[in-house]
C-alpha cells in the first residue's frame, strides 16, 4: 500500500485549492513526516508577521491507496 499526501493553506477560514505531493509514500509514517515538514517550511517561507496577522495554517492529510 502507498500514501499520499495532500496539503492545504489557509487565512482564517479561507483556504487554497489542495496540492497533492508529487509522489507517492512507502509508509504513513514517511507521509506523516514529510507533511510537518513542509508545513513548517511553507510557514517559515511566509514569514512570522505574515502567519500571525492572518492566523496563516497548514493543513494535510495521508490517503491511503490501493495502487494495482
Amino acid at each position: 500500500m502507498k500514501f499520499v499526501l495532500t496539503l492545504v493553506l489557509c487565512n482564517y477560514a479561507i483556504c487554497t485549492p489542495a496540492f497533492e505531493w508529487p509522489y507517492k509514500f512507502e509508509s504513513y509514517y514517511d507521509c506523516a513526516l514529510t507533511g510537518y515538514n513542509a508545513a513548517i517550511l511553507r510557514l517559515n517561507d511566509i514569514g512570522e508577521d505574515i502567519v500571525n496577522d492572518n492566523r496563516t495554517t497548514v493543513l494535510f492529510t495521508c490517503n491511503e491507496i490501493k495502487e494495482i
